[in-house]
């Protein structure tokens, strides 16, 4: 017994002295510094991390080796094979040997749970470990208390486990390093960063992880869970960026810097409403807790100025996190303070969580570049303690907030923005350019905005080259001014003054000096400057027409206008004929306007006389150019066609007659009209031709519309085109310069072809052959070709009444045939073949006159003969010697002259003495006359 006794008292020291080693070791134990792992909530060194189902995750995600897919829209960046990645891996495997080397000095059972509390220290499973239920984690008070639990072997959960933390324990001092696999069932809440080495991890539905899964050389794959990095441990508090100043924008609640501000319904609205470029209707005054501006002022004008500050402001802000599903964008979405990309349409569903994580002042911005729209009934939520005057939506496209939604931040714009019905906004509504429009929402602006009274000035209207003046009203002291057009501030100059005072004067205004946006900044020692509204200075101006009217040419009947368009301030219209103002009537409307109608138009209206006289507000009035009302001549036809019988082949032509202004022809057959081809033209004119004719265009309807500028259209009588019997008959007539031509000498020959019958001719030909008494020295024709190797003359077509000719010009040869003869004949049969032939037979005769004789009275050459002169018995021949004096005459010359002269002058008797003598002979026979030289020798 006191063995035993002993034996109980060394182990109750054993146990005493372990328990103070265990404590002294585990407060001796330090956190691994997880490095640029930190940063990751799912991050594998080595294999692919993947989602199924519907994942909210905060905090990085990746693989060094391997790709990450499956994944939503996530609160951080997707790192995969990239430098983030390659120093996590190097992070991750000094924290694996930091936790390795651990000592522990718990050694719990492998089932852990079931409502089991473990307080600070290191803890070992040799194998296999399970968790089930409850497990606490006690920190007793101390924020700083660190957990590591070793496990050898692999570890699961069971469905609904949870790790609760107690007294100040925080899960960014909770480590799990598992040497085997990692496997949570559903529903399962895990607290700590798990390190599973050389092994993978899975989540399933519903888990919630507060800490980091990471595995070296293992997979991970999730599915519809939830899971952030753990806050505190020195984790730098996320507080977005800085608010952007808003200045006159931050008392709008809905504003449109280009377009209208509508509301339909019942809306409630806190803040100002209104447009710089288009009018804000529809609102109730009684439910807006602000200035409602139904057109632009200077307080737009100012918030416009400030809004392009604030987008500018906005979008040149670095986004942290790109949100790279914005078709997803909701669903439960979990974000902290960033500033987050989306880089396409946005399709918001469900809900929004935005989470400060316990920050106050932490700014939310979306910038967003596409379209935005939501379901109904789509929420975002603020936690811990968000605030909606610290979101802002920097949205580049048209915005749809869905029916019954709750908005909350300040919705920064470049496109059109619709609140839908029951739509609750907590922030504000503002576009640069795009309308806004409301249905029985409600709006309250997140931030108070305190404006500064005064009274202000008021819209000015002055003639041009008067003076005009703005005045403002404000209370307190020592106030400065500083007059503006817009947002440059005007200087004293030759007519402006008063730039710095209450009152602003712009002497002699211009047309350049008329603007809407003339306003006074008011500042005051200890109060802030105050922007008047912007006013208008209209300046009129004396009327002046700039497109004059012009001269009408109409038809009885019709309806005219004349119209001039004038500029000016508050234009008065006066139409005048002559000196006498026009008057409206049943027939006259507009003499006081632009334009002036006449309805119908009659020959009373019709004047040389009309124009305008424009007065208006301001001196002096302008007249227009005087301008005419002239009417048009009617159609009328003058003469009729007729009826026309022909030969087929021949050319037709049907002719009308019409006067009128501006004519137009249409020749018809009945009702068809007739279109011009091949054989038909002047379908379109006064008269229509038809060449050739054939059986087809036989008729008796052939009539010609005949339109002008007025109506109406004319229809000509109908006539006719009949055919008659017709034929050919073709003749020829063969003539000769002479019937007794001159060996040696030219011949003409005439052919004359034609064609005397009522139809016309085609392929004609006529053959002509020299004989061989002949030879071809030239030809010619009024048509066609003659060939003289073959002696065919080719004419061609013949029309009816149509005469040609063939001119041959031939030598009359010594010897041969000189009977001539002509043919003519054509592809038609000749109904009169008699007359197809006719021939000739000329008698050539020899002629031949000697260069000299010699009357010596030898009996030989003693007399001048010329040998065929018998055949001319008209011939004269006359010789003169060579001063030109007639010493012979014969008429006719019978071969008789025996050189003695005839003339009475002769000195020393009639003997003519040797030399040389002229002749002079002419035949009478219509060829040329001869002449040359004789010499007479004795």
């Amino acid at each position: 017994m006191k063995f035993v006794y002993m034996r109980k008292k060394v182990l109750n020291f054993l146990a005493l002295v372990t328990s103070f080693f265990a404590c002294s070791i585990s407060l001796q134990a330090q956190a691994p510094n997880l490095g640029a792992a930190a940063n990751f909530v799912l991050f594998t060194t080595n294999g692919a991390v993947t989602n199924t189902g519907l994942s909210q995750l905060t905090g990085h995600v990746g693989s060094n080796v391997g790709g990450s897919t499956g994944f939503g829209n996530v609160d951080g960046v997707m790192h995969s094979q990239d430098p983030e990645s390659a120093q996590a891996t190097v992070d991750l495997n000094a924290a694996y040997v930091e936790l390795a080397a651990s000592i522990p000095l718990f050694f719990p059972a492998l089932l852990l749970g079931n409502g089991q509390t473990l307080n600070a220290g290191v803890y070992s499973i040799a194998g296999n470990g399970t968790l089930s239920g409850d497990l606490n984690l006690d920190g007793q008070g101390n924020p700083n208390a660190l957990f590591i639990i070793q496990i050898e072997g692999t570890l699961n959960t069971n469905a609904s486990s949870k790790v609760n933390l107690l007294n100040g324990a925080q899960a960014c001092n909770v480590f799990w390093k598992v040497e085997g696999a990692v496997g949570m069932s559903a529903g399962t809440k895990m607290r700590g960063t798990i390190v599973a080495h050389n092994a993978a991890i899975s989540m399933s539905v519903g888990d919630t992880l507060e800490g980091r899964a990471l595995s070296i050389n293992g997979a991970i794959g999730v599915d519809g869970i939830f899971a952030f990095t753990p806050l505190g441990c020195s984790a730098p508090v996320l507080t977005g960026p800085n608010n952007p100043t808003l200045a006159t924008t931050e008392c709008f609640v809905f504003f449109a810097g280009i377009g209208p501000v509508t509301n339909v319904g019942v809306t409630s609205v806190t803040g100002d409403v209104g447009s710089n470029d288009g009018i804000t209707t529809g609102f109730d005054p009684l439910l807006v807790e602000g200035i409602v501006h139904p057109v632009p002022d200077g307080a737009t004008a100012q918030c416009a100025a400030d809004f392009s500050n604030v987008y500018n402001n906005i979008s040149s802000l670095p986004y942290d996190i790109e949100l790279l599903y914005p078709a997803q964008f909701g669903n439960n979405l979990v974000l902290t303070p960033h500033i987050y990309l989306m880089n396409a349409a946005v399709t918001f569903t469900d809900s929004l969580f935005l989470n400060a994580q316990g920050n106050a002042d932490a700014v939310f911005v979306f910038q967003v570049n596409g379209a935005f729209g939501t379901s109904t009934f789509s929420n975002v939520v603020l936690l811990n303690g968000a605030q909606a005057k610290n979101v802002y939506w920097l949205i580049n496209g048209a915005i749809t907030i869905n029916d019954y939604s709750i908005f909350n931040g300040t919705i920064i714009s470049q496109g059109a923005i619709n609140l839908m019905t029951g739509v609750t906004l907590y922030g504000r509504a503002l576009t640069g350019v795009g309308a806004i429009s409301t249905s029985s929402v409600t709006a309250i602006m997140p931030t108070n905005c305190n404006e500064y009274s005064i009274v202000e000035p008021s819209d000015q209207t002055v003639c041009e080259g008067t003076d005009a003046v703005f005045a403002v009203t404000a209370t307190g002291s020592n106030l400065t001014y500083q007059w503006r057009r817009g947002t440059v501030n005007l200087i004293n100059a030759a007519n402006i003054s008063g730039v710095n005072t209450a009152t602003l004067t712009i002497g002699l205004a211009s047309v350049i000096d008329a603007d809407v946006n003339y306003n006074v900044i008011i500042s005051e020692n200890s109060i802030p400057s105050d922007t008047s509204n912007y006013v208008s200075l209209t300046v009129e101006t004396a009327p002046f027409i700039t497109m004059e009217p012009s001269s009408v040419n109409a038809c009885t009947g019709d309806s005219i206008s004349f119209t001039a368009i004038a500029e000016g301030t508050g234009l008065i219209y006066q139409w005048k004929n002559g000196l006498q103002n026009v008057l409206n009537n049943d027939t006259i409307s507009g003499v006081t306007s632009s334009t002036l109608s006449i309805n119908p138009v009659s020959a009373a209206n019709a004047s040389s006389a009309y124009y305008l006289v424009v007065t208006g507000s301001c001196l002096p009035n302008d007249t227009s150019l005087v301008v005419s009302l002239n009417l048009n001549a009617p159609t009328l036809i003058v003469s009729q066609p007729t009826n026309l019988g022909v030969c087929v082949g021949d050319s037709v032509s049907f002719s009308v007659s019409a006067t009128g202004t501006a004519l137009s022809y249409q020749w018809r057959r009945g009702q068809v009209n007739v279109i011009n081809n091949s054989s038909i033209s002047g379908a379109n004119s006064e008269v229509l031709s038809i060449f050739p004719s054939t059986a087809f265009d036989d008729g008796n309807n052939y009539n010609v519309l005949v339109s002008g500028t007025c109506l109406p259209t004319l229809i000509s009588d109908s006539v006719s085109l009949s055919f008659n019997s017709c034929s050919i008959d073709l003749a020829v007539v063969k003539t000769a310069s002479t019937l007794i031509p001159k060996i040696g000498s030219e011949i003409i020959f005439n052919i004359e072809a034609s064609n005397i019958g009522n139809l016309n001719a085609s392929q004609v030909e006529v053959s002509e052959v020299l004989q061989s008494g002949y030879t071809f020295v030239s030809s010619s024709t009024t048509t066609g070709n003659y060939e003289p190797t073959t002696g065919v003359w080719t004419i061609g077509n013949m029309g009816v009444d149509s005469i040609e000719t063939l001119t041959i010009t031939a030598i009359v040869m010594l010897n041969g045939d000189y009977f001539n003869e002509a043919v003519i004949g054509a592809f038609e049969n000749d109904s009169i073949p008699e007359n197809n032939t006719s021939s000739i037979e000329p008698i050539p005769t020899e002629f031949f006159i000697p260069e000299g004789f010699s009357p010596n009275g030898d009996g030989i050459n003693d007399l001048f003969v010329i040998r065929g002169i018998m055949n001319f018995p008209s011939n004269q021949f006359k010789i003169f010697n060579r001063w030109g004096d007639l010493v012979f005459e014969a008429s006719p010359y019978e071969n008789k002259w025996d050189g003695r002269s005839t003339s009475s002058l002769n000195v020393g008797g009639d003997t003519l003495p040797v030399g040389t003598y002229f002749y002079v002979l002419d035949l009478k026979d219509g060829s040329d006359v001869f002449n040359g030289t004789i010499y007479l020798n004795r």
